[in-house]
């Protein structure tokens, strides 16, 4: 992306030292849990929905360790998420630095310059070599979105990447040909990195719905025509827009409008397989700022609302054709700020954007990762003095995994409550509910807040036949500000000490609830995500 101009007392284990963590419970509220489908749920929800998206250059870095090995680190956590799911990795490769890159055949370097920690995405002098490709043999089973240049005035430098994938990485592991990225941002006047110039004639210039149409098909013409082993049909991504966000986000619905550029005759050729979007909630705030700006669930959602009339058209009009955010992250920042872009708040973010994704029809999230970004959800290598660790962020990650389950047949929906702040959600799999998500966005730091630490009391009205439930805790005792190093799910960490394999019975607050008369009373704190197996 490319930046725009009281009640009961609970005991939580800290490491292993017994902590009393008073919470004051607010008022208890009642959450009907349907006990077949509701009118108003998502279609069936891909194994594969949890992507990955790299930034061009930062993709070897986590692909590979600084000795030219697999890096198991990245691997592991992979299989952490994806053996929950039965899904696979689907994996984006590309960015802003791509779209301006050039494909070097005598490189030896899978990607330069070398992405670390201290420097931003080198937009305009970044090169890629045939040994990039390879790379993508680090993670067997994986599908990959190979984003090339549309930027590029020159129709042959597109066409060299396409061949040079296809050639290594085997068209049955492409997933689709990506060609552009946020072409609605393109300028005139655009200059990248140390100045150099972007613009026309020697790249694209402002496009309209007309001239982005015009200018997709006839690359795509020209790569299928160059390259003909590439599949016939749909094996194209399109659109791949921008994010717009506070007073901009109306323009989320109507820039490169779907139905504006599906009448000029973007799939006349029936090669569009899915159309994408980017997100970003907004620029990177401060610790100050996490819980009324990020952890805010009306901010979120009504964002979000704003790609329903993507989603919602291609339902009605090209069922065929998904709607996926190819590029997700918290927020935008050309280097990090980590007390607001990976703390505990901002994991806790993340559950609830996935969610509300699924809900609302999204097929698949890819999160971004680049090395220098404050989003990320690990740092693969050690890098400008910052060991590679796991981020807070990743703990999204195996409990959406757990929720959407492996059935491949789950369905969501989100639920009522009378609770401000708080996202309920459930997983339906052959008509019956089988898991409840809930997130209690009401920010609490240990460090800075000044009272003890609410809770929601939900009241789950529960099927007849559901007896007790399971309750999985997404938390840590220091709250919303909290790092990595102290947030559990499940009890389990993941960490660079366990090269990101599991750690179990870090935490020892797994719970069952019996259900009195039909209802199973769940208290979930402030800060904190809660999974219920019923």
């Amino acid at each position: 992306m490319f930046p725009q101009a009281l009640g009961p007392v609970g005991v939580v284990l800290l490491l292993g030292k017994p902590v009393l963590t008073a919470l004051i419970s607010r008022a208890s509220t009642s959450v009907h849990v349907p006990a077949v489908v509701p009118t108003e749920v998502s279609p069936e929800i891909d194994p594969d929905f949890l992507g990955l998206a790299f930034e061009q250059a930062s993709f070897p870095r986590y692909a590979q360790d600084d000795e030219g090995n697999v890096n198991a680190f990245s691997v592991n956590l992979m299989d952490a998420v994806y053996s929950r799911t039965g899904g696979k990795p689907n994996i984006r490769l590309g960015g802003t630095s791509s779209d301006y890159a050039r494909y070097l055949p005598g490189q030896t370097a899978p990607a330069l310059p070398v992405a670390e920690v201290d420097n931003y995405q080198d937009i305009g002098h970044t090169t890629i070599g045939p040994s990039y490709w390879n790379l993508t043999k680090n993670f067997p089973g994986a599908v990959y979105v190979v984003q090339v240049p549309l930027a590029n005035a020159n129709i042959s430098e597109p066409v060299a990447w396409v061949q040079s994938a296809v050639d290594i990485i085997g068209t049955d592991n492409i997933f689709s040909i990506q060609p552009g990225n946020e072409a609605d941002l393109y300028s005139n006047t655009f200059t990248g990195a140390g100045g150099i110039a972007l613009h026309p004639p020697k790249y694209q210039g402002r496009l309209n719905n007309a001239t982005y149409v015009g200018n997709w098909t006839k690359y795509v013409s020209a790569i299928k025509a160059a390259v003909p082993t590439l599949p016939s049909g749909r094996y194209f991504t399109a659109f791949d827009t921008s994010a717009y966000f506070g007073a901009n986000v109306a323009a989320n619905a109507y820039v490169f409008a779907v139905d504006t550029c599906f009448g000029l005759g973007i799939d006349a050729d029936g090669v569009v397989k899915e159309v994408a979007a980017h997100y970003y909630q907004g620029s990177a705030g401060t610790a100050a700022t996490l819980g009324s700006t990020l952890m805010n669930l009306t901010i979120t959602h009504t964002h979000l609302d704003s790609l329903r009339a993507r989603i919602n058209w291609l339902s009605a009009n090209k069922p065929e054709i998904r709607f996926v955010l190819d590029e997700v992250g918290n927020s935008l920042q050309s280097t990090h700020t980590y007390p607001y872009q990976a703390r505990l708040g901002s994991a806790l973010w993340q559950v609830d954007f996935y969610l509300y994704s699924m809900a609302i029809g999204v097929a698949r999230i890819n999160y971004q990762q680049i090395m220098h970004a404050g989003y990320d959800m690990w740092l693969p290598v050690a890098s400008a003095g910052m060991q590679a660790q796991v981020f807070s962020n990743y703990y999204s990650q195996p409990f959406l995994a757990d929720f959407i389950g492996k059935s491949g047949t789950t369905r969501v929906s989100q639920l009522s409550v009378d609770a401000n702040n708080v996202g309920v959600y459930a997983a339906y799999e052959n008509d019956a509910p089988k898991r409840i998500a809930a997130v209690n966005l009401n920010y609490w730091n240990q460090t800075s807040s000044t009272e003890a630490r609410g809770s929601v009391i939900l009241q789950l009205e529960v099927p007849d036949n559901v007896q007790q439930v399971t309750v999985y805790h997404l938390n840590s005792p220091a709250g919303a500000g909290a790092t990595a190093d102290t947030i559990t799910y499940g009890g389990s960490q993941w960490t660079y000490a366990s090269l990101g394999k599991e750690v179990k019975s870090v935490r020892k607050d797994t719970q069952t609830v019996a259900v009195v008369d039909g209802v199973a009373s769940v208290t979930v704190a402030s800060s904190e995500a809660v999974l219920v197996r019923l």
